[in-house]
């Protein structure tokens, strides 16, 4: 005869149950959330450890990547979660050469790869516009165009759009009244501003060096800023405040603004400057020569008091760099071969009396002493180049990278992307990553012109010296 349960064996048997599920939930969400923050049973240790995630973009996508081993099923872009070490990452994709890199990944960290240009095995070089002369050539910073000038004797710069897909060509002649009409000028390109609109061109004659504001949009408005504003410029920059603004230091360090909209220049901002580069859009950093040595500092905009971040009492050429990474500020100094780079807890105005916290995070004693330096890429490297060859600070990873450069390069390499840079030895353009890997012969370059790349990396322009003058060429980085 059946019995029911008591009511009092129910409730356990719930409870029980209840229990049991409770914790079995707790124990895969536990699981699952271990499992989502990257810890793996580790076979070598025989440990569990917490990973790191890896995350893979190249260009073009859709390569296949190995990392150690491991084929990834996923083509870029991809991730995955490895274990910490060190390993081997390969991207391939049919018909590119094949994309490598030593990558340490570390525990809990995100390691991104996204930044893998694969190169075509087979470049295709086409001429696409012919020149019949080229003295100088600059490239505006959104890679957009080139400005050239033909005949260094003629006031005629000559802006080339290459954004389409046949180069377009517009010709501006500078205005007689700011050019000496008894003199026969030799004229040049300094810089861009980072509007890409406006430039500074240098005339010079009879041992006068003058400095020309330009916009390419209206030669009316070209001004003679040296006899206008300033005669004695050894060195101008564009405000990055306002593209109308510039920053100019005379020969005895005197650091002044002109405002070219409202024909305005400033009282002296900083004095005994014998460098100056920028800090983002906030302050001006300044290498001052004092009497018990050098000095590295900065003026804010809108300030007239020089900050002073560091002295320096060496003879050696002092360099600096200011830039901020993740909105935390970083200052790379060198002083002759010895470099040096320091975190900042913050940078306030110069006027302000706030105490300013440095540490140093990186110390090195380069092979020559420091020919360019610089902080780039939104704040991530500190590249300094020396003598012939280049080295690479990531502030990301806190690694060192040193390049031995296969032909010295007598002026500053330049950059074609955020983590890219080109040298043309006369011969050939070589690209190559940040700290030199991957690099990688583009095309045939018999000049060492400006060569910018299309902002879909479809394409790589250059200027080419042919048989009868020269030639816009377009290499194909992305095939078909």
């Amino acid at each position: 005869m059946y019995r029911a349960p008591s009511k009092r064996i129910q409730l356990i048997k719930r409870v029980v149950i209840y229990t049991a599920m409770t914790i079995a939930v707790a124990i895969l969400v536990t699981f699952l959330v271990f499992i989502m923050q990257g810890y793996r049973f580790n076979r070598d240790t025989s440990q569990i450890e917490q990973g790191g995630l890896v995350q893979f973009a190249s260009r073009p996508d859709t390569a296949n990547v190995t990392i150690g081993s491991a084929n990834l099923g996923d083509q870029t872009p991809s991730k995955i979660t490895v274990n910490p070490g060190t390993y081997r990452v390969s991207m391939t994709k049919p018909g590119y050469f094949q994309w490598n890199k030593n990558v340490d990944v570390q525990s809990g960290q995100v390691l991104w790869l996204n930044y893998a240009q694969l190169v075509p095995k087979k470049i295709t070089t086409k001429q696409l516009t012919k020149l019949a002369a080229v003295s100088d050539v600059t490239s505006s910073p959104n890679g957009d165009r080139f400005a050239v000038i033909a005949d260094a004797s003629k006031p005629d710069i000559t802006f080339i759009d290459v954004t389409g897909t046949t180069p377009k060509q517009t010709t501006l002649t500078l205005p007689s009244n700011v050019v000496p009409a008894d003199k026969t000028p030799t004229f040049s390109l300094d810089a861009w501003a980072s509007d890409s609109d406006h430039l500074l061109v240098t005339m010079a004659y009879d041992g006068v060096v003058e400095h020309l504001f330009v916009d390419r949009n209206d030669a009316k408005k070209t001004v003679n800023i040296s006899t206008t504003f300033e005669k004695d410029i050894a060195e101008a920059l564009f405000d990055p405040r306002s593209p109308n603004r510039l920053i100019v230091r005379s020969s005895n360090g005197d650091i002044r603004l002109i405002d070219v909209a409202d024909s305005s220049l400033s009282a002296v901002i900083a004095t005994s400057v014998t460098s100056m580069s920028m800090y983002g859009n906030d302050a001006i950093v300044v290498v001052r020569n004092l009497a018990d040595g050098q000095s590295v500092g900065y003026v804010s905009f809108g300030s007239q008091k020089v900050r002073e971040l560091k002295r320096v009492s060496s003879t050696d050429q002092v360099r600096a760099s200011v830039a901020s990474y993740f909105s935390e500020p970083y200052l790379a100094v060198t002083s002759g071969n010895r470099l040096e780079v320091y975190k900042l807890r913050s940078l306030p105005s110069s006027e302000s009396n706030d105490s300013i916290s440095m540490s140093s995070v990186h110390t090195f004693v380069m092979p020559a002493s420091a020919d360019y330096l610089s902080i780039r890429s939104s704040g991530r490297f500190v590249f300094a180049q020396y003598g012939s060859g280049t080295l690479t600070y990531d502030i990301e990873l806190k690694k060192q990278s040193l390049m031995s450069l296969k032909t010295p390069v007598v002026s500053e390499v330049r950059w074609i992307d955020k983590y890219h840079f080109y040298i043309t030895n006369g011969s050939t353009i070589e690209v190559l990553e940040f700290d030199g890997a991957n690099a990688h012969t583009i095309t045939s370059l018999a000049t060492q012109f400006d060569v910018v790349q299309s902002d879909d990396g479809k394409y790589i322009y250059s200027i080419n010296s042919t048989s009868d003058g020269f030639a816009i060429q377009r290499s194909q980085m992305i095939l078909e």
